[in-house]
């Protein structure tokens, strides 16, 4: 396994798993910047760090479960599973109680082994049916 598919691993298991969000700047440079299918403005590690604490207010079991992961040149995709339950407010809906799974995969794109940008690609429109 390369240095960066450790560093990925390591940041979705502290910042996401763990909600070290303090972490998330050992991984994405200052300078990130999300692409990301849900409409969320998402620059730098501590923008970042509320969002992912934002997700955990409402899925406070979530837990992340990353299927693959592979580096290409300056490239590193990431597969991975949400699984949690829907205990706060997400998207202007309140909590359900309901279990959700919730798939994606991200592409970032590295600089000096940090990540500064980040494409996003998940079916939010599955995951808001799963709360609805």
């Amino acid at each position: 396994m390369s240095e960066v598919e450790t560093a990925v691993r390591r940041f979705f298991e502290e910042v996401w798993n763990e909600g070290n969000v303090a972490a998330a700047g050992d991984f994405l440079a200052a300078e990130f910047v999300s692409h990301n299918t849900v409409d969320v403005n998402v620059l730098g590690p501590d923008e970042y760090g509320r969002s992912v604490l934002g997700y955990r207010e409402a899925f406070p079991d979530s837990r992340t479960t990353l299927e693959d992961v592979f580096a290409v040149g300056d490239r590193l995709a990431v597969r991975g599973v949400d699984r949690g339950t829907h205990r706060g407010e997400f998207m202007g809906r309140p909590a359900t109680g309901r279990a959700v799974v919730s798939t994606w995969i991200e592409i970032f794109r590295l600089e000096s082994g940090k990540a500064v940008e980040g494409w996003l690609e998940t079916d939010l429109r599955r995951l808001l049916d799963q709360i609805s």
